[in-house]
């Protein structure tokens, strides 16, 4: 099953095997979200962040030993693309994942939260929890008190939702929930069945995302939430406010080359980086070149006087997602 996840991430563009794991476990380092950009499959990023090196590794062994997959110099390519379409067929990839979802976290807080009303609406305060990790159980008892006594409401908003949801993705729901006298009959156990999982929480956060008068599921969601840390949300601040990168580095006490991975990997993940990264002369160098998505970097900084990696990677980053908007 895990060679029909991974077979899906390749194409007839050579693409590296290791940035394809990093990838999938949530690495958020430049080279491997620059390459996700690249060939588009940023949204893939923390898919699947407890699959093990060793057992990706086998699985590309064994795709590469079928003639499904096959080495070049730059990478790995596509071989056989009959192989990738059944492996479509047999394990379709989550359509409504969303890493700034947190789905697996809601997916654990939202089972609990339902446990937790069920067994309140019966009077009912001795009972085993159905999720065991601190964190979740946490979160659930601060939500849980802001919604002490108003249980019709969070029935009536859970009721809502699962209305709006296709049948099979309310069943499936369903199905993993436990409740006073209830227990249900799905164990989320190998591959499949997380990725199934997965894209029904996925649906249900979408449509919580259009619901805002559901407050109760909104605060058990949480919403959206940055991809970036704390570090890089003041680099960011900084830069936007018009700071240079040699003061940020001074300010935050960060070495230079973090400095350039917080502001690129900010941009790759939707931030809108300030025009005055770019000096007058320098921007408009880059509007003057006759092949703007030139994939090689060495080239470009071979070609644009005063340029150094990071603005050359930041007019890579921008150009890809159609957002350079000097010239």
């Amino acid at each position: 099953m895990l060679d029909a996840l991974i077979i899906q991430f390749f194409s007839a563009t050579p693409r590296r095997p290791t940035a394809v794991y990093l990838l999938l476990i949530g690495k958020k380092t430049i080279s491997v979200l620059f390459a996700a950009l690249q060939h588009d499959q940023l949204q893939w990023l923390q898919l699947y962040p407890t699959l093990a090196r060793t057992d990706f590794q086998a699985a590309v062994a064994r795709l590469l030993a079928q003639g499904a997959l096959q080495k070049t110099d730059s990478g790995l390519v596509l071989a056989r693309p009959a192989v990738q379409t059944a492996a479509q067929r047999e394990l379709p990839l989550p359509a409504h994942y969303r890493a700034d979802w947190d789905l697996e976290g809601f997916g654990r807080r939202l089972v609990l939260a339902v446990q937790a009303v069920s067994e309140a609406r019966f009077g009912n305060r001795r009972y085993r929890p159905a999720a065991d990790d601190w964190a979740t159980q946490q979160a659930v008892r601060r939500w849980f008190q802001d919604w002490h006594g108003d249980w019709d409401s969070v029935i009536g908003e859970l009721t809502a939702a699962f209305a709006a949801l296709p049948q099979a993705t309310a069943d499936r729901l369903a199905n993993h929930l436990i409740g006073h006298g209830f227990v249900g009959g799905a164990t989320v156990v190998g591959l499949q069945a997380s990725l199934e999982w997965c894209e029904a929480l996925g649906q249900l956060a979408a449509a919580l995302a259009s619901h805002p008068e559901w407050p109760a599921l909104q605060a058990l969601w949480g919403g959206s939430h940055s991809l970036l840390s704390a570090s890089n949300q003041a680099a960011c601040e900084l830069a936007a406010a018009g700071v240079a990168r040699p003061e940020i580095q001074a300010r935050l006490r960060l070495r230079e080359s973090t400095v350039n991975e917080h502001l690129l990997g900010a941009t790759i993940l939707g931030w809108r980086p300030p025009a005055s990264l770019f000096e007058p002369a320098l921007a408009a160098a880059f509007d003057a070149l006759a092949q703007p998505h030139e994939q090689d970097y060495r080239r470009l900084l071979a070609t644009v006087d005063g340029a150094d990696f990071f603005h050359v990677r930041l007019f890579q980053i921008l150009q890809l997602q159609g957002r350079w908007s000097h010239a």
